[in-house]
């Protein structure tokens, strides 16, 4: 699921309120400025789509159209700067020891602050 990046796969550290740490397991696509480009490119001009289809909405069309012309502008500028994604992120949680899917996405820059899906806890996702 690289979708035009390079794909890698890292084991990475989960700490929570115990001493114990557990691992997991990130799998991050790494964006070359080409690729990086040609998708916010993509994303703007699917904005800017939304906004000349809104333009026909009566009343409507006088919030969506700037609206979606200025979120063209946002996820253009948002997607150039994003060299890593993480596409999947699994591991176990050090104080409860659920094993679980972790909400981690966008850009990628460890540390990352999760909340444990079973015990509600705080965990951080990082390098060592």
């Amino acid at each position: 699921m690289a979708r035009n990046g390079k794909e890698r796969v890292l084991e990475l550290m989960l700490r929570g309120y115990a001493d114990a740490a557990s691992s997991a397991t990130v799998r991050i696509v790494s964006f070359d400025r080409r690729t990086r480009v040609r998708r916010a490119v993509q994303r703007l001009a699917a904005f800017w789509v939304a906004a000349t289809i809104a333009v026909f909405i009566p009343i409507a069309h006088f919030l969506l159209v700037p609206g979606f012309f200025a979120l063209g502008l946002y996820f253009l500028s948002r997607n150039l700067r994003v060299k890593e994604a993480v596409t999947e992120a699994r591991g176990t949680c050090p104080d409860c020891g659920l094993e679980q899917e972790l909400e981690v996405s966008g850009n990628w820059d460890p540390p990352h602050r999760i909340t444990c899906r079973g015990c509600q806890r705080s965990l951080l996702l990082s390098t060592s």
